[in-house]
């Protein structure tokens, strides 16, 4: 369904809200609708930098669950190395190892991609196992996502696969049944369209699972400060 239609079908029931208000709810229910049903699966890639160790993530990023690196699945860290040498990070940071190791793994940190490999680096008493990668590769993650916003645009469909879709508008309908003041007000019929918002939620969960893939070729950007 369209953006359009979307917001005919709630102003079939709430006549007296406008676009605008009704395409803020719509993303609001967006993102509490990919957050719980996981339903949007979704691939950054990016070249690596030598002795870079922070990538930015996307802002739609929920979760990473996977990382490649040379199209190699590498480990994820538990907990963060004891030593940042990242030499971009500011300033002129701590030169890295000129040896290169295939023992890499990655962590986040502060909304970013932290990529390191194996070597030995000490510096004030405490020495780390891991330095910043000292190679060029594609890093790949495969990650949790959200969905775009709506924009004025009436045209835009949701990213959400379409059986879905009438989902947002029950969770739009549903609020605004319980909107203070408002002549529909009527908590009865709000638990109903919550309750048809919830099985759609239940529905996309159960889709995930089954590994639906929303793909692309969307690029995560060096840590700039």
């Amino acid at each position: 369904m369209t953006q359009k239609q979307l917001i005919e079908l709630i102003q079939q029931h709430h006549p007296n809200m406008g676009e605008t208000e009704i395409r803020a709810s719509l993303n609001r229910a967006q993102d509490i609708f990919t957050a719980k049903s996981e339903v949007i699966k979704k691939t950054y890639v990016q070249n690596s930098v030598i002795s870079q160790r922070y990538y930015t993530l996307d802002p739609q990023i929920l979760r990473i669950y996977k990382v490649q690196f040379n199209a190699v699945e590498i480990p994820r860290l538990s907990g963060m190395p004891a030593i940042d040498d990242d030499e971009f990070d500011s300033g002129t940071g701590i030169t890295s190892s000129n040896t290169s190791s295939n023992e890499r793994a990655w962590y986040v940190d502060s909304g970013r991609l932290g990529l390191v490999e194996k070597g030995s680096i000490t510096k004030d008493g405490v020495t780390s196992n891991y330095n910043s990668v000292t190679a060029v590769k594609e890093i790949r993650m495969y990650t949790i996502s959200q969905a775009a916003d709506f924009t004025a645009d009436l045209t835009e469909i949701s990213s959400i696969p379409t059986q879905f879709h009438e989902g947002l508008a029950y969770k739009v309908i549903s609020d605004g049944y319980l909107k203070a003041g408002a002549t529909e007000f009527n908590p009865q019929v709000a638990s109903i369209f919550d309750s048809r918002f919830k099985e759609s939620m239940s529905d996309a969960k159960k889709e995930a699972r089954n590994a639906y893939l929303t793909s692309g070729a969307s690029i995560v950007n060096p840590t700039s400060f």
